[in-house]
């Protein structure tokens, strides 16, 4: 940390760095924030009985004791290690990493290791939920702040989990959120243009993934068929690689598409082991296939594998089938794509799907609802309208979470980069999303991007209720079948 604690605090019963949150005997971090410093928030900690207060420069905080540290981020996250008893040594933690694809294989190496070891005895943090002992509840971030990491760890320990797997966003490694967490094997996934507004640049956000993997001990596994990730396996001592490169590790082959999902083999040194996922696009097939890699490392049974991966359950707000063709005509795809990288990978299976529906000899239309958030890389925007204007037949741009932006201007730096005659602009999502439903005839397929699971939408004038499968649904009742 940096720093020894006062001698005349005896005890820290808790840690926080929300001084709504401080409570008699806690340590109170005043992290300095994007947009308040937390050492403005101080007086409210003492008045709430914060027992310890730690800052990076000097302050006046009358009747109790106050530390310096030169890293505010890294003695909350060496605090929090510590008020919850360091868990993660006594677990085995797999972080999983990389701009697209972490949810999805997030969820796939939690179902295999459950099916192995026992639903009580895995527990899975990710940006949709967290999971433990069965139970389930949604999260607030990709990786929480340094306290709810080691507390939901503890909490996991407690009940029974013996293994962990955990979505490690850039923004929690940068900011320090799972420093002091031990991670026993890790897997990239890889890396496209995304969150620059806090890295500057791609080699430093990059640099950031890295690091996950220099503090790793235990298996790792990096995407071959990303450059990134045969950058990282070149760097990092112990990488080994997954996808369909002829020098993979974990060499994925006879790629085909079944009536319910995806059919693949997984070739390694061992063995090969056939595998089949209700998912469906390239992309989920590397997603699958690297958290089956990582699975056989650290010894599960590929009869189990099989298994598992067979078994999968949809992921939410990942390519989530929210409104079937047996029941509408078109199908409604949810997704969280929110790149123009990720957009792409989604409407190209969108539109084998389409291909496939064709209707007296006409294939399906592809129909996307996307937007670009606010307070965000800017850059991304006009890619973003390109890649569904020209993937999608009809693309209808609306707002995504705008923050403190206007959605007006967001929305026309989208626009931008698509083809104005493919292209429409209808700000309101809930009636955009309408708009998209109204126009779909049978065999078509539309596809709602950009906010997956979420069920809160950021707007300048506040938050508000909003979940996209949600909508779909309630518009579709209105409207009968």
């Amino acid at each position: 940390m940096g720093a020894d604690v006062p001698p005349t605090v005896d005890v820290v019963e808790g840690v926080t760095h929300d001084s709504r949150r401080v409570r008699p005997g806690c340590a109170f971090v005043a992290v300095p924030g994007f947009r308040r410093d937390g050492v403005e928030f101080v007086p409210e900690a003492v008045r709430r009985g914060a027992a310890l207060v730690v800052v990076e420069r000097a302050i006046t905080a009358p009747g109790v004791p106050t530390v310096i540290v030169p890293d505010a981020r890294a003695a909350l996250a060496v605090l929090a290690c510590a008020v919850h008893g360091d868990p993660s040594a006594a677990l085995e933690v797999y972080g999983v990493t990389g701009t697209n694809g972490k949810t999805t294989t997030s969820y796939a190496l939690h179902g295999i290791l459950t099916a192995a070891f026992g639903e009580r005895a895995c527990g899975l943090m990710t940006t949709a939920e967290v999971v433990s002992g069965g139970e389930r509840r949604p999260a607030a971030h990709t990786t929480p702040e340094a306290v709810e990491v080691q507390g939901t760890l503890a909490e996991m320990l407690a009940g029974g989990a013996r293994r962990v797997v955990m979505e490690v966003s850039s923004h929690g490694i940068e900011l320090q959120r799972v420093s002091g967490t031990r991670f026993a094997g890790a897997i990239f996934t890889n890396l496209t243009r995304d969150h620059l507004d806090l890295h500057g640049s791609m080699e430093a956000y990059y640099a950031t993934k890295r690091e996950l993997f220099f503090r790793t001990n235990g298996p790792k596994l990096a995407n071959a068929e990303d450059t990134w990730g045969r950058r990282l396996a070149s760097e990092v001592e112990g990488v080994k690689t997954f996808g369909g490169t002829v020098d993979a590790d974990y060499r994925v082959t006879d790629v085909r598409d079944t009536r319910d999902g995806t059919a693949f083999a997984l070739r390694y040194t061992e063995g090969m082991v056939e595998l089949r996922t209700p998912l469906l696009g390239p992309y989920n097939v590397l997603n699958v296939a690297g958290a089956a890699a990582l699975a056989l490392e650290v010894g599960v049974d590929g009869k189990d594998l099989a298994r598992a991966v067979r078994e999968m359950a949809q992921v939410p707000g990942r390519f989530e089938r929210v409104a079937k063709r047996e029941e509408y005509g078109f199908e409604v795809i949810v997704d969280y794509a929110h790149t123009d990288v990720g957009l792409e990978a989604v409407l190209k299976v969108a539109r084998g799907a389409a291909n496939a529906a064709s209707v007296n000899g006409h294939a399906g239309r592809v129909i996307c609802v996307f937007g670009a958030a606010g307070d965000r890389d800017r850059a991304k925007r006009p890619r973003m309208g390109r890649v569904a204007s020209s993937l999608a037949d009809v693309s209808i741009v609306t707002t995504d979470d705008a923050y403190s932006e206007s959605p007006e201007k967001i929305a026309f730096e989208v626009a931008a980069g698509s083809e104005p005659g493919r292209t429409e602009v209808i700000l309101d999502r809930r009636a955009a999303i309408s708009r998209a439903l109204a126009e779909a005839r049978e065999g078509d397929v539309v596809v709602v991007a950009g906010k997956g699971h979420e069920q809160v939408q950021h707007l300048p004038e506040g938050d508000v209720p909003f979940h996209d499968a949600t909508v779909v649904e309630e518009i579709l009742r209105a409207r009968g079948r």
